[in-house]
């Protein structure tokens, strides 16, 4: 276990030299980026890092493999306070049958806020007009979790989405696939998922401009370090950006109080000089158990953009 100690604090040290990378020249380039946001705080405050952590309901939008065996069923809402007045939330249901079968549903909700209207003079000069416009999306998934043998899970989940910008829309279908792989070391699971892989359904306008999804393709690996500490490390690869490490630790002070924490390489996309630019990619949270609820809050940093908050409570029966 000393081993794995090492390897965890020696990719730790990794992960801190990727953000002198440079951001990818395609960045931008996809379409449904509310795709990419993260609508739970127990994953947000490690990162991202869950696609390997076995019976796992906070796994649904990443590894649908890994709410096999979930400890009970449950029902979580999330409420996130974004960037620059976006926000949004969530609701979703996981219910593990028994050991060889699970399913899910989710239910996710975004707003930009208000976003000033502006125009381009002749002389290419900015216009103020005095009106404001927004932007939302509204995602639905159904998810289903498959044991195979002692050593392979399998998941699957369905998902649309609907995507509106001031008066035009634009929807999508997707798939997400899961795998989680048991390890001989039973302390160690290893998770690979593919996550947005579909068509556009609708277009924003008649001319059909096909908008390429985020495709994002994840391995990553969990480690019980002991009966209190859990550690977790994903790699992943989304169209238009570059290979983006995440990773996430929790540690279980007591049956009733978790703290966790969590690093994403991709922090230097962030970086604009400000005085906030170091705590980018950063993120912290605290989990509480009462009785049949959990009560999770974590806090992410972008750096000079700001800070994002999430707050989920889930009911367990």
């Amino acid at each position: 276990m000393c081993k794995i100690l090492k390897i965890l604090l020696a990719s730790l040290w990794l992960i801190s030299l990727l953000p002198l990378a440079a951001q990818n020249e395609h960045a931008g380039t996809t379409g449904f980026d509310t795709l990419k946001l993260y609508y739970n705080a127990r994953t947000t405050a490690m990162a991202g890092a869950v696609n390997g952590i076995p019976k796992n309901a906070d796994a649904l939008d990443f590894n649908p493999a890994a709410i096999l065996e979930a400890p009970n069923r449950s029902v979580a809402t999330t409420f996130m306070d974004h960037l620059v007045g976006s926000g949004g939330g969530s609701i979703s249901y996981v219910l593990p049958k028994n050991r060889f079968v699970a399913w899910g549903a989710g239910l996710r909700y975004w707003n930009s806020g208000s976003i000033d209207r502006t125009e381009i003079s002749s002389t290419g000069e900015l216009i103020e007009t005095g009106e404001s416009f927004g932007a939302h999306s509204l995602m639905a998934s159904v998810s289903t979790a498959r044991f195979i043998s002692p050593a392979l899970d399998l998941g699957a989940s369905l998902k649309f989405i609907y995507d509106t910008i001031d008066d035009a829309s634009a929807s999508a279908v997707m798939l997400d696939l899961g795998i989680l792989h048991h390890t001989v070391n039973e302390k160690i699971k290893v998770g690979l998922s593919a996550r947005n892989i579909g068509f556009q359904s609708s277009y924003y306008s008649s001319a059909k401009h096909s908008e390429k999804l985020p495709s994002t393709y994840t391995a990553g690996i969990s480690m019980q370090l002991n009966d209190q500490l859990l550690g977790a490390i994903d790699l992943s690869k989304a169209n238009g950006e570059n290979f983006v490490a995440r990773l996430g630790v929790e540690h279980q002070l007591n049956p009733a109080l978790a703290i966790r924490g969590g690093f994403k390489s991709n922090a230097g996309d962030y970086y604009m000089g400000g005085i906030l630019a170091y705590t980018s990619g950063l993120s912290l949270g605290l989990g509480w158990n009462v009785k049949d609820f959990d009560l999770d809050y974590a806090v992410a940093s972008y750096g000079d953009l700001g800070i994002s908050n999430q707050l989920t409570l889930r009911y367990n029966y």
